[in-house]
């Protein structure tokens, strides 16, 4: 059995001659139908649902065709032969000539008339009900013979007027058959890979949903749709349990990561949850994977490899004189591939500088990977090691170094030494307290990062810098902070020093109206107070939808980020409450 084709002849000629070429395609099972324009609608739609894999139609016709199917609709398109056949046929009229058609069928005819030096007057029509004001008005300034497509001439001959049709020739017809044949091969191959592909994903034993923006999952294996819907169920995420919402709202807020991971108990069982986020053709999707684990298997290490943006040392503020030390001690750094200690409060920056050293060290077109070490375990030491014989030319940024034992800080630091792929910077927020081992390896290469009380001079600059930033974010215009605000600001007590700088800064720059930061805008913040010391404030200046917004995400805070509570005690469901905070 050929591939089956429904040919679709706006004329009877054309219908002639498809009929006698067809018998030389063996390959192709063609059924031959005459209709023009709208009388093709009904032949379509009875033949839907009869293996028609391709339609093959020419210029209005197939064009309309196409906007009632869904199956694919091929041209027969003019080809130079057809043009130059009608071209020699009227170049020598006397008679005025004028040509009426749709774009696809004028819009060939032209270009070779054009070369050729051949004067045509012409009209495009979109729709076949501006046929006959066309005929109309060519017939009223004189026109004798009216070139055209099928719907034309019959028109023209209404009115009285010679018509003449562009046909097609016997050239273009078995061009469009090798065309299908052409189409059809690639769209087999598409359809094995898919296959392929979707029989892969069912017989894994994780469970993998892929889905929109908007909360539509448009595609779930088996795995997945078993743990998590229930037969009934329309395919949501709104659907999900509430801790995969929390996931999926976490990844939306951090636009420097790609992939997040977490561990959920969930109906008795432990499941390991990766979520991410891709772009297809502009268009952003979401995605879930997830595994069950067994309590002795659950997972010491969790990996993050997602796009942090490139930071470089010109990026870090030095205002201060600690920070230019700091600065000169990662050059030192970046020259090397020495295993490598950061160490400082939460929130000053020790990610920042470690990519950067990354940036300009001599990998800087390999990756960075923070590893994070959730738990001490047996099986600690043996998952980094696996994870390690995947690496290439990698930093790998390791966090939580302090939550395992001495022993396993030996083994671990060992594992790093004697593999040349990769270069280790180890994290410690308290002052590190490090296996004789490690302290050999790192000897000297200790970058202790100062709190933001410690580099105070920095703070006007690292201002400046943020709200460029939040400037270019939120369309604003801000061009600086008022000096009352920011001696105010030296006085605040930083407990998660730059990081939270930032945050206050967003929210300053989110809430001016004028061109400066003002002193009295610092009390519509918190500044470094807990929450029950500054309440919730309600910024009253703002329109509805943002009051709405931030009256949500208060009570989200207050219920521990738990979406269904959040929901119950505004009144609203889950499904509401997700769009508004997104």
């Amino acid at each position: 059995m050929g591939i089956k084709i429904l040919f679709i002849a706006p004329y009877r000629g054309l219908k002639e001659l498809a009929t006698v070429l067809a018998k030389q395609q063996a390959d192709l099972d063609i059924i031959i139908e005459e209709a023009d324009l709208s009388a093709a609608i009904p032949i379509v739609k009875a033949y839907e649902n009869k293996g028609i894999k391709f339609i093959i139609s020419r210029g209005g016709t197939a064009n309309l065709i196409s906007k009632y199917t869904d199956i694919p609709v091929i041209e027969v398109k003019l080809s130079g032969y057809d043009i130059l056949r009608t071209l020699t046929l009227i170049k020598d009229y006397q008679m005025k000539v004028q040509m009426i058609g749709f774009p696809n069928i004028c819009n060939d005819v032209l270009s070779v008339s054009s070369l050729l030096n051949i004067d045509i007057s012409y009209t495009i029509v979109d729709r076949k009900e501006e046929v006959a004001t066309a005929v109309k008005a060519a017939w009223d300034q004189g026109a004798q013979l009216i070139l055209g497509d099928t719907i034309t001439v019959k028109t023209a001959e209404g009115f009285g007027l010679q018509g003449m049709m562009i046909t097609t020739g016997k050239e273009s017809v078995l061009e469009v058959f090798d065309q299908v044949k052409q189409m059809n091969q690639a769209m087999e191959q598409i359809e094995k890979d898919y296959s392929l592909y979707k029989e892969l994903l069912h017989s894994i034993n994780d469970g993998i949903a892929i889905f929109q923006e908007g909360g539509e999952i448009i595609y779930a294996n088996q795995v997945f749709k078993q743990k998590l819907f229930d037969r009934n169920e329309e395919s949501s995420i709104f659907n999900l349990p509430e801790e995969f919402l929390q996931l999926i709202s976490e990844l939306i807020s951090k636009v420097d990561e790609d992939v997040i991971s977490s561990t959920i108990a969930l109906q008795g069982e432990s499941l390991y949850v990766t979520a991410g986020k891709f772009i297809d053709r502009g268009n952003e999707y979401f995605y879930f994977k997830i595994h069950e684990i067994n309590i002795e298997e659950k997972k010491s290490i969790e990996v993050h490899i997602g796009r942090m943006p490139r930071t470089s040392f010109a990026q870090i503020v030095t205002s201060s004189h600690v920070m230019r030390h700091v600065l000169e001690e990662a050059r030192q750094a970046s020259a090397h591939n020495d295993p490598l200690v950061i160490w400082g409060d939460k929130g000053v920056g020790k990610k920042f500088l470690a990519s950067s050293i990354h940036t300009e060290g001599r990998w800087n077109e390999g990756s960075f990977v923070e590893l994070i070490i959730e738990t001490d375990s047996n099986k600690v030491v043996s998952e980094i090691a696996n994870f390690l014989t995947m690496l290439e030319k990698t930093t790998v940024y390791v966090t939580g170094f302090e939550k395992i034992t001495i022993e396993h800080q030996k083994e671990i630091a060992q594992l790093f030494e004697k593999n040349n792929q990769v270069r280790v910077i180890y994290s410690f927020t308290d002052d590190p307290k490090m296996h004789k081992e490690l302290i050999k390896q790192v000897k000297r290469n200790h970058i202790y990062v100062p709190t933001l009380h410690e580099r105070i001079e920095d703070l006007p600059e690292l201002i400046r810098l943020f709200v460029s930033i939040f400037n270019a974010q939120f369309g604003k215009q801000i061009v600086g902070i008022k000096e009352d605000a920011l001696v105010s600001l030296k006085s605040v007590k930083w407990t998660e020093n730059v990081k939270q700088l930032k945050e206050v800064v967003k929210e300053l720059v989110i809430r001016s109206e004028g061109d400066y930061i003002e002193k009295l805008l610092l009390d519509t913040v918190p500044l470094g107070k807990s929450k029950g010391d500054n309440g919730s404030f309600i910024d009253l200046t703002k329109t509805l939808a943002e009051i709405e917004k931030q009256i949500i995400l208060t009570v989200l805070e207050e219920e521990n980020m738990n979406q269904t509570k959040a929901a119950k005690r505004l009144g609203i469901n889950r499904t509401t409450l997700w769009r508004k905070i997104n």
